[in-house]
């Protein structure tokens, strides 16, 4: 699969029932049946097998570098906020996400209408394939994000289009052991990188995305275990 082509949008919920009715009436929306501003959004992770290995994770230094140019700081961080949430829901649980507290967290303004900044901010995921409305009742995000498209490299400053050719993935796999793959998680810890980013300097480095993942998690494991101890 090319990076610049779209995944398939998943199929939106099926709805049952008298509940599932008047969510689809009042969920999405920019009001209630008594006319009150809409408060609470559903939302639920969107994970697209296409992206399981090439893909990043909201909170990685690859979105943090590439996406913010095309996305803006406040999409990439609602993005990011939502990644969070979904490692905490149980599986199959939807998130109730409180749009008035949510927007809050986000430095943004919710007044219960689409022309709301928070609004605009999640139309914003949409535009670029990365949220998506599921029938005005669901708002389903990915969970990983694709490469940035080449048809989108001119929003990018020019040492990013400079740069983001370096840090494509590779499914190829680089010759190392288990031991060694963790060895080289526990340096990127030590130099001071995050959980998610030394993961993906592990990729740039060659090592295929779910052995870093792995490495990194073992690292990332013990680094706390001798913090306790």
């Amino acid at each position: 699969m090319r990076t610049d082509e779209k995944p398939t949008i998943p199929p939106p919920p099926v709805a049952s029932g008298d509940a599932a009715t008047t969510a689809l009436q009042l969920v999405g929306g920019t009001a209630t049946a008594q006319g009150e501003p809409l408060r609470v959004l559903l939302a639920r992770p969107w994970d697209d097998p296409s992206l399981r290995r090439r893909g990043h994770d909201p909170r990685s230094a690859y979105v943090e570098r590439f996406w913010v140019a095309i996305l803006g700081p406040s999409a990439v961080w609602f993005l990011r906020l939502l990644a969070r949430e979904f490692d905490e829901l149980a599986p199959g649980e939807d998130l109730q996400l409180d749009l008035d507290s949510t927007a809050r967290r986000l430095g943004l303004q919710h007044r219960g209408g689409r022309t709301s900044s928070f609004m605009r901010t999640i139309d914003r995921c949409a535009m670029f394939n990365l949220a998506c409305l599921s029938d005005d009742a669901v708002l389903i995000v990915r969970r990983r994000l694709p490469p940035v498209p080449r048809r989108l490299y001119d929003r990018m400053p020019q040492e990013l289009r400079d740069e983001v050719g370096r840090w494509s993935r590779t499914d190829a796999g680089a010759d190392f052991s288990v031991g060694e793959s963790r060895l080289l998680a526990s340096c990127m810890l030590m130099l001071g990188h995050g959980l998610h980013e030394s993961a993906e300097r592990l990729v740039t480095l060659g090592l295929a995305p779910n052995a870093a993942n792995e490495a990194t998690a073992w690292a990332w494991a013990q680094r706390h275990t001798r913090r306790r101890s």
